[in-house]
Protein backbone atom coordinates (compact mmCIF):
# COMPACT_ATOMS: atom_id res chain seq x y z
CA UNK A 1 0.00 0.00 0.00
CA UNK A 2 0.99 3.76 -0.89
CA UNK A 3 1.81 6.18 2.07
CA UNK A 4 -0.35 9.41 1.99
CA UNK A 5 2.87 11.31 1.89
CA UNK A 6 4.37 9.24 -1.24
CA UNK A 7 0.83 10.35 -3.32
CA UNK A 8 1.55 13.91 -2.39
CA UNK A 9 4.89 14.07 -2.99
CA UNK A 10 4.25 12.14 -6.55
CA UNK A 11 1.26 14.45 -7.82
CA UNK A 12 3.28 17.31 -6.82
CA UNK A 13 5.96 16.42 -8.93
CA UNK A 14 3.85 15.69 -11.66
CA UNK A 15 1.96 18.88 -11.11
CA UNK A 16 5.19 20.92 -11.34
CA UNK A 17 6.26 19.30 -14.36
CA UNK A 18 3.27 19.63 -16.15
CA UNK A 19 2.70 23.18 -15.33
CA UNK A 20 6.80 23.58 -16.33
CA UNK A 21 6.25 22.21 -19.73
CA UNK A 22 3.20 23.93 -20.23
CA UNK A 23 4.88 27.36 -19.74
CA UNK A 24 7.84 26.41 -21.59
CA UNK A 25 5.88 25.60 -24.63
CA UNK A 26 4.49 28.75 -23.98
CA UNK A 27 7.54 30.42 -24.27
CA UNK A 28 9.06 28.70 -27.29
CA UNK A 29 6.04 29.62 -28.92
CA UNK A 30 6.49 33.24 -28.33
CA UNK A 31 10.72 32.78 -29.37
CA UNK A 32 9.47 31.28 -32.43
CA UNK A 33 7.49 33.98 -33.52
CA UNK A 34 3.84 33.75 -32.45
CA UNK A 35 2.42 36.51 -31.21
CA UNK A 36 0.71 34.97 -28.22
CA UNK A 37 1.49 36.73 -24.81
CA UNK A 38 3.62 35.14 -21.58
CA UNK A 39 1.03 32.67 -20.12
CA UNK A 40 3.50 33.42 -16.58
CA UNK A 41 2.37 37.72 -16.44
CA UNK A 42 0.24 37.86 -19.57
CA UNK A 43 2.47 40.61 -21.13
CA UNK A 44 3.28 40.66 -24.76
CA UNK A 45 6.53 41.40 -26.64
CA UNK A 46 7.71 42.59 -29.41
CA UNK A 47 11.67 42.35 -30.70
CA UNK A 48 14.24 39.82 -31.82
CA UNK A 49 15.60 40.91 -28.27
CA UNK A 50 12.18 39.29 -26.10
CA UNK A 51 12.10 36.75 -27.93
CA UNK A 52 15.78 35.37 -27.62
CA UNK A 53 15.10 36.06 -23.92
CA UNK A 54 11.98 33.91 -24.24
CA UNK A 55 13.87 30.91 -25.84
CA UNK A 56 16.53 30.93 -22.97
CA UNK A 57 14.12 31.17 -20.74
CA UNK A 58 12.06 28.03 -22.33
CA UNK A 59 15.34 26.07 -21.99
CA UNK A 60 15.84 26.69 -18.31
CA UNK A 61 11.84 26.18 -17.56
CA UNK A 62 12.16 23.02 -19.31
CA UNK A 63 15.04 21.91 -17.71
CA UNK A 64 13.16 22.38 -14.43
CA UNK A 65 10.45 20.77 -15.51
CA UNK A 66 12.51 17.57 -15.97
CA UNK A 67 14.15 17.87 -12.39
CA UNK A 68 10.77 17.82 -11.27
CA UNK A 69 9.91 14.71 -13.33
CA UNK A 70 13.26 13.55 -12.04
CA UNK A 71 11.52 14.31 -8.79
CA UNK A 72 8.44 11.55 -9.19
CA UNK A 73 11.14 8.21 -9.23
CA UNK A 74 12.39 9.30 -5.65
CA UNK A 75 10.09 11.77 -4.05
CA UNK A 76 10.50 11.05 -0.69
CA UNK A 77 14.72 11.83 -1.62
CA UNK A 78 14.26 14.47 -3.37
CA UNK A 79 11.02 16.34 -1.79
CA UNK A 80 13.70 19.39 -1.34
CA UNK A 81 13.14 19.90 -4.83
CA UNK A 82 9.24 21.29 -3.86
CA UNK A 83 10.53 23.58 -1.51
CA UNK A 84 13.12 25.24 -3.82
CA UNK A 85 11.08 25.19 -6.77
CA UNK A 86 8.24 27.09 -3.95
CA UNK A 87 10.32 29.88 -3.25
CA UNK A 88 11.50 30.34 -6.81
CA UNK A 89 7.86 30.83 -7.33
CA UNK A 90 7.18 33.21 -4.42
CA UNK A 91 10.98 35.56 -4.83
CA UNK A 92 9.17 35.78 -8.55
CA UNK A 93 5.81 37.23 -7.70
CA UNK A 94 7.86 39.51 -5.14
CA UNK A 95 10.56 40.55 -7.87
CA UNK A 96 7.86 41.18 -10.48
CA UNK A 97 5.73 43.24 -8.24
CA UNK A 98 8.81 45.62 -7.00
CA UNK A 99 10.07 45.78 -10.33
CA UNK A 100 7.40 45.21 -12.77
CA UNK A 101 4.45 46.81 -11.44
CA UNK A 102 3.77 49.37 -13.91
CA UNK A 103 3.50 46.65 -16.95
CA UNK A 104 1.87 44.21 -14.95
CA UNK A 105 -1.97 44.39 -14.62
CA UNK A 106 -5.11 42.68 -15.96
CA UNK A 107 -6.81 39.24 -16.18
CA UNK A 108 -3.29 37.16 -16.91
CA UNK A 109 -1.23 39.00 -14.60
CA UNK A 110 -3.96 37.97 -11.59
CA UNK A 111 -3.89 33.96 -13.39
CA UNK A 112 0.30 33.83 -13.09
CA UNK A 113 0.12 34.54 -9.95
CA UNK A 114 -2.93 32.65 -8.47
CA UNK A 115 -1.29 29.55 -10.08
CA UNK A 116 2.08 30.11 -8.81
CA UNK A 117 0.46 31.09 -5.43
CA UNK A 118 -1.56 27.52 -5.76
CA UNK A 119 1.92 25.49 -6.37
CA UNK A 120 3.39 27.20 -3.62
CA UNK A 121 0.79 26.05 -1.25
CA UNK A 122 0.38 22.55 -2.70
CA UNK A 123 4.28 22.14 -2.60
CA UNK A 124 4.70 23.44 0.32
CA UNK A 125 1.50 21.19 1.69
CA UNK A 126 3.17 18.07 0.35
CA UNK A 127 6.59 18.61 1.84
CA UNK A 128 5.38 19.39 5.57
CA UNK A 129 2.78 16.35 5.37
CA UNK A 130 5.18 13.83 4.26
CA UNK A 131 8.10 14.60 7.03
CA UNK A 132 5.64 12.58 8.88
CA UNK A 133 6.35 8.90 7.01
CA UNK A 134 9.47 9.52 5.19
CA UNK A 135 8.99 5.47 3.94
CA UNK A 136 8.53 4.66 0.55
CA UNK A 137 5.69 1.94 1.88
Amino acid sequence: MVSRGLQLLRLSFLIGAVADSVVAVNWFLIASGAEIPNMMCGLSGVGVEYRFAMYIAGLFMAGWAAILAWGWFNPFERKGLLLVTAVLLFVSIVLELVFYNSLLGGSGFVFGVAVRVALIGKFCTSYFYSREGSTNG
